[in-house]
């Protein structure tokens, strides 16, 4: 991306920065302001005095109209917050932390948080009654934080029948801090039931 001079005038911001967004809807504030090449508080300041909510307001207000609901997993059981899902194709959630999620010693948030919450939104857009976690290979490239947004995007990358390959990569606004493959079974009732992951009704 292309870096502006840092000494444009407000006006000049604010016309880019409803340009970039038109762009791209879901662009996240730092990245505006490495645009722009100004501050953070820079741009939030602009986004406030051109009436721009913020990116979790950005995708509810964009994303509803063509956003489809799970059909595997509910709400309560995402980790972070489903903001898109488009079925069978890609998705994407967010996650802000809190302090029982990290080290009390450094802040840094535990793996098995980012884990959740990657595993959950790749099972949030299968297309499917059922969904079964079979494999995952993962890496941890950084560190997130407490207090840090991050931001999850889905994708499948491969469908063979029941079996669909789908990649997940978490981002705080500094750095790409969790990326991972999951192979997922997707599972009619019928069969859900057949394999005893389906509790009968006592």
């Amino acid at each position: 991306m292309a870096k502006q001079k840092g000494n444009i005038s407000a006006p000049g911001r604010h016309e880019q920065i409803r340009r970039e967004l038109e762009k791209n809807p879901y662009i996240l504030d730092h990245e505006l302001a490495e645009i722009l090449a100004v501050s953070i508080h820079t741009i939030r300041a602009d986004r406030k005095s051109l009436g721009i909510p913020d990116i979790r307001k950005r995708f509810r207000e964009w994303s509803d109209a063509r956003t489809a609901r799970s059909k595997t997993i509910t709400d309560k059981d995402i980790v972070g917050e489903l903001l898109e899902v488009e079925l069978d194709q890609a998705g994407m959630s967010l996650l802000e932390t809190a302090p029982e999620m990290g080290f009390s010693n450094s802040g840094i948030i535990r793996g098995q948080v980012l884990f959740a919450q990657a595993n959950s939104l790749a099972t949030a857009i299968v297309n499917s009654e059922h969904a079964l976690t079979a494999q995952a290979q993962v890496q941890f490239s950084a560190a997130a934080y407490v207090g840090e947004k991050i931001l999850g995007k889905a994708r499948i990358v491969s469908s063979n029948h029941w079996k669909k390959e789908i990649e997940v990569i978490l981002k705080t606004p500094t750095a790409v801090v969790f990326k991972g493959h999951f192979l997922i079974y997707t599972l009619n009732e019928r069969i859900a039931t057949r394999l005893g992951l389906v509790r009968q009704a006592i």
